[in-house]
């Protein structure tokens, strides 16, 4: 006995297995990662890590560190700016300043003197792995017809960590300039 074959029934097959084959296809190229390719970018990822991390838990504590000088020795010309509105005067110590800034503090020295036309402050590094700094605040007339005067200031940073005082800024041309071996700390 011969059995007749269906042709539907051989259509349906034919579409089932077309089906099946796009499934397959469709799983293979789901846009996922295989595991090959995720153990390659872990490896890269910690290889990145080992070199990144010990360089930025190096800088990181001595830029807080930093920032504490930054922020005193600046805080230091605004009180002598204020002071000498006040009195007439530059202040030749921080504590008549009452602006409560202690001058020793775990990372740095802080100290201020003055002359009649200007005030300088310093924060000097108690360790050479951060860097020192140095403020000034300059008396200048407003203008030469009047004796009426007003005050600028500047603040440099050491270009390189040590237990230095920097040397004081100087004015040229009635702008104040970091010295030598300092640069000028911008906002």
């Amino acid at each position: 006995m011969l059995l007749k074959i269906n042709p539907r029934l051989d259509q349906l097959k034919k579409q089932a297995k077309f089906s099946q084959t796009n499934i397959t296809r469709n799983k293979k190229n789901d846009g996922g990662f295989t595991l090959v390719e995720l153990t390659i970018i872990l490896m890269i990822i910690t290889i990145l890590s080992a070199i990144a991390l010990p360089e930025f838990a190096r800088c990181r504590p001595y830029k807080a560190m930093q920032s504490e000088a930054k922020q005193y020795v600046s805080s230091i010309n605004r009180a002598q700016q204020a002071y000498f509105g006040e009195k007439g005067a530059f202040s030749n110590s921080i504590n008549p300043l009452a602006i409560g800034i202690k001058t020793e503090t775990t990372n740095y020295n802080y100290s201020a003197i003055a002359t009649k036309n200007a005030a300088f402050s310093y924060g000097v590094s108690r360790s050479n792995n951060i860097r020192s700094y140095v403020g000034a605040v300059f008396l200048l007339p407003v203008s030469p017809a009047n004796n009426d005067k007003t005050t600028v200031g500047i603040l440099c940073e050491a270009n390189s960590p040590g237990k230095i005082q920097l040397p004081n800024p100087i004015l040229q041309n009635n702008v104040p300039v970091c010295a030598a071996g300092s640069s000028e700390v911008t906002k």
